[in-house]
């Protein structure tokens, strides 16, 4: 299905532009689900297939991806990053998206423009193979289902099992391989579930022994002002998403904390949110044991290709971007009210 959805792809655009349409998709998908690793996981196949038929680098495309999930797992309303920043913080919604989307948008759209420079660039022949319309419609489903703002689950679940349905049918696969298939899907998410419960273990040990304490202690003694406390908050999630490997579990644990910190720096609490998601969301695109570049990785690897995580990490230009972003934010001058 994915194979068929990279050669319609192929078919009706120019081959330079696939791997900036796979970023722009991503972050539609991403915004309207919720969830990066829900786009991740639906979206990943296809940028394999198109880096083999069109002859992109796989990492470039699975890069992009992932940049266009984080894009909109920072800025989604129903994302869990953000009703936790918000929730922690006590702010709207809104107040926090209208600030972050106006540092989000840059980063983005400077990512499309290194994306379509170097597709341009690249040796990609547009090579168009076979393919099934019908094989699509799951992909359509999924698609559809996230943008008008369906549960991610019902929208994934109902998307395999249409899929499932229509490879059956036609006789691309009968029902003993399609559990087989099923079960070394499992069997590949079995490395990524003992990293999260590795990482959450430590995090336990790490707080218990007052890590997290020193941390508070250092960020506070070597940040000072406004600007800095800014920094200091960023610094605390982004370290606290180092220490989980969960964006949102790292925002939990920073919120009492951040709050604090937002009141003894005069920090708003929608900026004070906005920082929270930001950061840890910059963190979780980038660290190579992150549950996002891991389900890309195994969704990859269960149709055939190899990639790691260091091949990954160069080409995520988003997150480094958003970074950048945030940081001049921060530091520019503010005008006086």
């Amino acid at each position: 299905s994915a194979q068929s959805v990279a050669y319609f792809m192929l078919d009706i655009i120019p081959a330079k532009f696939a791997v900036a349409v796979l970023f722009v998709v991503a972050c539609f998908v991403s915004t309207a689900m919720g969830t990066s690793v829900g786009t991740i996981t639906l979206l990943a196949p296809i940028a394999a297939a198109v880096s083999q038929t069109s002859g992109f680098a796989l990492p470039l495309c699975i890069a992009s991806v992932m940049g266009g999930a984080m894009f909109g797992d920072n800025l989604s309303f129903i994302s869990d990053t953000t009703i936790a920043a918000c929730n922690g913080q006590g702010c709207p919604m809104k107040a926090k998206f209208k600030g972050n989307f106006l540092i989000a948008l840059p980063a983005a759209v400077i990512t499309l423009v290194l994306v379509l420079i170097l597709s341009a660039n690249a040796a990609g022949d547009k090579v168009i193979g076979e393919y099934h319309l019908l094989q699509i419609v799951p992909y359509l489903l999924v698609l559809v289902g996230g943008v008008i703002g369906m549960n991610v689950f019902v929208v994934l679940i109902g998307g395999i099992i249409c899929g499932s349905i229509i490879m059956m049918a036609t006789g691309d696969v009968v029902a003993y391989n399609l559990l087989a298939n099923m079960g070394s899907g499992a069997a590949g998410m079995f490395e990524t579930a003992m990293v999260a419960v590795l990482v959450a273990a430590l995090c336990g040990l790490i707080r218990a022994a007052g890590g997290f304490d020193a941390l508070l202690y250092a960020i506070r003694k070597v940040f000072k002002g406004k600007k800095g406390g800014q920094i200091g908050v960023g610094m605390l999630v982004g370290m606290m998403d180092i220490a989980t490997a969960n964006n949102t579990v790292a925002i939990v644990i920073a919120n009492p904390i951040a709050k604090q910190m937002s009141e003894d720096y005069g920090i708003t609490p929608q900026r004070t949110a906005c920082l929270l998601d930001t950061f840890s969301c910059i963190m979780q695109g980038i660290i190579p044991y992150g549950a996002q570049i891991l389900v890309a990785i195994a969704a990859v690897t269960e149709m055939g290709y190899q990639i790691s995580a260091f091949e990954i990490i160069p080409n995520l230009f988003y997150p480094y971007l958003l970074l950048v972003c945030f940081l001049v934010a921060i530091l520019m001058p503010q005008k006086k009210k």
